[in-house]
């Protein structure tokens, strides 16, 4: 009541709620001022030792809830300091967090949240907080302006994680790209631009996304890595959207890698045979332009001769001047799995100088004589044991065993 307040400090007035919640005998006399004497001090009727907001609590499960409800009456009543005090002593967190979001004090009810691990008392602060900030705020972009602001600032990380993550579901992407923005956050607001570009189904609205995630990233010296790699993916699009406009929508597909365009280049020379030398002369420019390496380019070129059927190609491959990075066992393997002739086959195996590789490029062929030659060469029992155990023919097991018994 308003006597027994009077003169009294938040801390006192506190202090008295907490007897009374505690059950401590007081007597109105002892709790209402002597108006006349102007004192301040407050005595028990009884014995009882004089409790001060120091002193540990002596509440028991039965006061969970209690000191939040006198809280927000002493809030209600004007008495703001004393619900800050009655809330400290508050251990229900179910209770604690409602009443602080009630007198204003959002970011310390996000806070008890999330050492409670709660998500929904979180998300409660959150969305409490984000109501208070637009409806006292005349304009609703100011209002979302300090409500972000203040997440950033005052709010504990777990809340700000827990709103991206909200943000992120929704399809707007201004709201995520907002917040993190605001947390200077660059490499993630730059990356969840990126991500949103490439599932768009739309080739201009896809770069122009891709054009905004490269400007977020170029906001921070932490993203410029990433920076570098959306603009080489920016101009691998250009590029490709190039090649489809002089060759036909078939030659690359859209949004492919570097790798997977030039490996679409070189096949396409098989459906397009009298173009094959400009679109070689394409893929070697791709691979110049972006830094692939020698050793990749070869296999791919192996891999795309192979698989277009442009044997010929692979010869004249195999056949530059150019020293072969790779060796000749990739030749190998493509032409075996491609079925070509023994001819064919030894063309490249003939080129391959370790005699283990030989014996596998051979076993892969099923040509067991060769293979059971390289084994000798070895002079690996092993390998002449797993021959005869691969191979159907009496033959071929025959002479398993008498090469094995050549060698003792």
């Amino acid at each position: 009541t308003a006597a027994a307040s009077g003169g009294r400090t938040d801390a006192e007035i506190a202090e008295i709620a907490i007897r009374i919640l505690r059950d401590e005998n007081f007597s109105m006399s002892t709790i209402l001022e002597d108006k006349t004497s102007g004192s301040t001090t407050t005595t028990p009727s009884s014995t009882t030792n004089t409790t001060t907001l120091s002193s540990p609590a002596t509440s028991n499960s039965v006061l969970r809830g209690s000191y939040a409800a006198v809280a927000l009456a002493a809030h209600r009543a004007g008495k703001s300091g004393v619900a800050n005090l009655l809330l400290l002593l508050e251990t229900s967190v179910i209770d604690k967090v409602p009443a602080l979001i009630s007198i204003g004090s959002h970011a310390d009810a996000a806070s008890v949240a999330a050492m409670a691990r709660d998500i929904d008392l979180i998300f409660l602060s959150l969305m409490e907080f984000e109501k208070y900030c637009m409806s006292n705020a005349a304009d609703p972009n100011k209002g979302q302006h300090n409500f972000l602001n203040t997440i950033v600032t005052k709010f504990p990380p777990e809340a700000t994680n827990l709103l991206k993550t909200y943000y992120s579901s929704m399809s707007d992407v201004k709201f995520v790209m907002n917040l993190l923005l605001r947390s200077q956050n660059f490499v993630d607001a730059g990356t969840t631009m990126a991500k949103r570009a490439l599932d768009s189904s739309k080739e201009q609205e896809r770069l122009t996304m891709l054009k905004e995630a490269s400007r977020v990233f170029g906001l921070g010296k932490e993203s410029a890595f990433q920076k570098s790699c959306t603009d080489d993916y920016m101009e691998l699009l250009s590029e490709q959207g190039k090649l489809r406009s002089i060759y036909g929508p078939e030659v690359v597909p859209e949004s492919s890698s570097v790798t997977s365009t030039i490996f679409s280049i070189i096949q396409y020379a098989g459906v397009k045979p009298r173009e094959a030398h400009k679109l070689f002369a394409e893929a070697e420019k791709m691979a110049k332009r972006f830094r692939v390496p020698e050793k990749r380019l070869w296999h791919v070129k192996v891999r795309a001769f192979a698989e277009s059927g442009q044997w010929a190609n692979l010869r004249n491959l195999a056949d530059s001047r150019a020293k072969s990075p790779i060796e000749f066992k990739p030749f190998a393997l493509a032409v075996i799995k491609g079925k070509q002739s023994t001819s064919e086959i030894m063309r490249y195996v003939d080129r391959v100088t370790s005699l283990e590789e030989r014996y596998d490029l051979f076993c892969e062929a099923k040509l067991w004589k060769r293979a059971l030659e390289e084994a000798a060469k070895l002079k690996d029992y092993r390998r002449m044991m797993h021959v005869q155990s691969l191979s159907n023919s009496l033959e071929i097991q025959q002479l398993c065993n008498k090469m094995a018994a050549r060698l003792g």
